[in-house]
């Protein structure tokens, strides 16, 4: 057996090979300290979340098997991480999206706001971005993009048939003007005195005028073909970088920002995550997602389109060909729904309730009720309980069977629709993420991390969290973001403490820079929908992608350090602490 024919074994093999010899490689680190005992645990699920030698959801549950084993914490401690009230705050989220989904109403949200941006390409390509990021805030990432990509193809190949008609029509004119070839046609030969105007050779004679207008015709359409090209890869790119950008701009945009809150309680303590609810992170995020959106847009528009297409007229033909397009898609929607309305209706309540439980400038209504009980979860309940229940069917409106008895109307949401639709394996990731924190924290595992890199306290915190933003930003290109979160923030969080810095100051760049995936196709799953559609190349990812990352980086840190301050209180380092021991 030759060694090309074992590498070939070993490579369909590999998931197997890597689940059984990662545990024996580690080995050395599993002593009898608890602190090596978490880092052995931590270290084997970070090779299996990184190689996804077993799927995701399955390397979650690996803290309930690994950290009772390895004497770190007990199987109750560890299990109750799965079930905190945050997981069930983006257990609410995740069965709106499902609602809205069921109905299509995202759908028709985002046909209507194409409507009203226009057809040209540099707006088509804005709009697509607009409607991706706004639905990835309250959608999945991965619910958006593979909604909108099939979308964002059509609407291109709308573009490219007129195109192609307006090719083929150039092509034929030219081919009908060049009949300068002619043989022993000596009637119409050109004097031979002006040989700068024709060739002559074996009596044939081709016009020279001629053949430089065939030749530019040919360039043309080569270079409409490439420009064709670009326009789609740009119109899928900005898919997959709007659903990551959007997916920072709320608190259950994205798993990895929800991981925050959870590092913070298992460091610090119950009251440690009160900083960071709904309001105050959308208040920080979204402004910085509008600003990393909006350069995207201008980026993209430099990279594949080119600038000058936002002051140059379009073409009318292909502008009225794609909104031609864009209206019949919606009107084959048909009019708007009771359901349809109900569940949006549910969704601006949501909005509304998380926005003012507690809105800081101003009293809200979480203190109707007893102090502290009420939580953005408690509100995701109570409308996902509403949908449960609620009629699809205008109840005001008679409905009968044939045999006259009234008939019950369905309630918007079935348990079977979310059974079949739920996002299952990411509860199990932010669980994953909530107990490694805590494994890390109860071994002590944090404290030593942070006692070993604590050199790195006399560097200044501006430069301390620019430095954290890049090298997250480049390390979620090639891990899972909620893997990469959940390993680093509960030690990021305890390295910060040690070294006097806010917590907030490095775990918020930290976590949003986990989103800043632009670069590969295996980044995250909005890349790899927007890259399974043909025409793109991983050079165009990393090539558009890399300088995006430094782009979105250098404004998270301006913000943060700018609006962050403000509203966090960045400047105070021990408020976080101060108010976690108090409870």
């Amino acid at each position: 057996m030759n060694f090309r024919k074992i590498l070939s074994i070993a490579w369909i093999y590999r998931n197997s090979l890597i689940i059984v010899i990662t545990p024996l490689l580690l080995l050395p680190l599993k002593l009898r300290l608890q602190v090596a005992s978490c880092a052995f645990g931590l270290c084997v699920m970070a090779v299996y979340w990184t190689t996804e030698a077993c799927p995701l959801a399955v390397t979650s549950l690996l803290p309930i098997i690994l950290f009772p084993m390895l004497g770190v914490i007990s199987a109750d401690n560890i299990s109750m991480m799965y079930t905190r009230q945050i997981n069930f705050l983006f257990v609410g989220g995740l069965i709106m999206a499902v609602a809205i989904q069921e109905w299509n109403l995202h759908r028709r949200i985002a046909l209507k706001v194409l409507m009203l941006i226009g057809s040209r390409p540099c707006w088509i390509l804005l709009g697509f971005m607009v409607v991706t990021a706004m639905l990835s805030m309250w959608i999945s990432n991965t619910a958006t993009t593979a909604m909108m990509v099939p979308i964002a193809s059509a609407v291109y190949d709308q573009m490219s048939d007129v195109k192609q008609a307006e090719k083929s029509t150039s092509e034929e004119e030219a081919s009908l003007k060049v009949k300068d070839v002619r043989y022993g046609n000596n009637e119409e030969a050109l004097p031979s005195n002006r040989t700068n105007e024709g060739i002559f050779s074996d009596d044939v004679t081709v016009n020279v005028t001629n053949i430089s207008s065939t030749v530019i015709n040919f360039l043309n359409v080569q270079s409409e073909k490439s420009g064709d090209k670009n326009l789609r890869k740009a119109m899928l790119i900005c898919v997959a970088y709007s659903a990551n950008i959007g997916g920072f701009a709320t608190l259950i945009g994205t798993p990895s920002n929800l991981l925050l809150p959870g590092a913070l309680i298992s460091v610090f303590g119950e009251g440690a995550a009160e900083q960071v609810d709904f309001v105050s992170w959308m208040g920080f995020s979204l402004p910085i997602s509008v600003i990393c959106l909006f350069f995207t847009w201008i980026w993209l528009q430099f990279r594949f389109i080119g600038i000058r297409q936002l002051w140059q007229k379009g073409d009318k033909q292909k502008d009225n060909r794609v909104k031609d397009y864009i209206v019949n898609s919606y009107n084959q929607l048909g009019p708007i729904s009771f359901g349809e309305m109900a569940v949006f209706a549910h969704f601006v309540i949501l909005a509304i309730l998380w926005l003012t439980r507690d809105p800081k400038f101003i009293s809200g209504w979480k203190d109707l009720f007893p102090q502290g009980l009420m939580k953005d979860s408690t509100s995701a309940m109570l409308i996902c309980f509403s949908l449960f229940i609620f009629p699809s069917k205008n109840p005001f409106r008679k409905s009968e069977d044939p045999s006259g008895l009234p008939v019950a109307s369905p309630p918007l949401l079935g348990w079977k629709t979310l059974e079949k639709n739920f996002a299952w394996d990411v509860f199990f990731l932010l669980g994953a993420g909530f107990a490694l924190a805590r494994a890390c924290e109860d071994s002590g595992l944090s404290d030593s991390v942070g006692d070993a890199i604590s050199g790195l306290s006399d560097i200044s915190p501006a430069a301390f969290a620019l430095i954290i933003s890049i090298t997250l930003s480049l390390l979620t290109e090639f891990t899972s973001n909620v893997s990469t979160a959940s390993i680093f923030l509960p030690i990021l969080c305890r390295l910060a403490s040690h070294s006097g810095i806010h917590p907030l100051y490095i775990a918020i760049p930290a976590t949003i820079s986990c989103s800043f995936a632009f670069s590969l196709p295996v980044a995250t799953p909005p890349n790899a929908i927007a890259f399974s559609y043909g025409g793109l190349k991983v050079k165009d990812l990393i090539s558009t992608g890399l300088v995006l990352n430094f782009i979105c980086v250098l404004i998270l840190n301006g913000f943060l350090n700018t609006t962050g301050v403000a509203i966090f209180n960045l400047n105070e380092v021990s408020s976080l602490s101060n108010s976690t021991n108090q409870l």
